[in-house]
């Protein structure tokens, strides 16, 4: 998917985390780079695995912020 998300978020009412996920993608393509580049870049396989573990990092990072981290917590008495 990379860059474009899911058709499901234009239809979302609340677009919160879309920066996030967008960023993640964005790490994906840019690794794909270094991918792709394997054997004409020293250590680009190394590289493309960090550029992955990042934009997965970000993305569960949104996923924990937005899906996962009460908005409005109730006060208790």
């Amino acid at each position: 998917m990379g860059v474009f998300p899911a058709l499901v978020i234009l239809s979302m009412a609340d677009r919160s985390g879309l920066c996030e996920l967008l960023v993640g993608g964005g790490c994906y393509v840019l690794g794909m780079v270094f991918f792709k580049s394997d054997g004409i870049v020293p250590f680009a396989h190394a590289i493309w695995h960090l550029f992955v573990a990042m934009g997965s990092g970000i993305h569960y990072y949104a996923i924990w912020k937005y899906l996962y981290t009460p908005v409005n917590q109730p006060t208790s008495l």
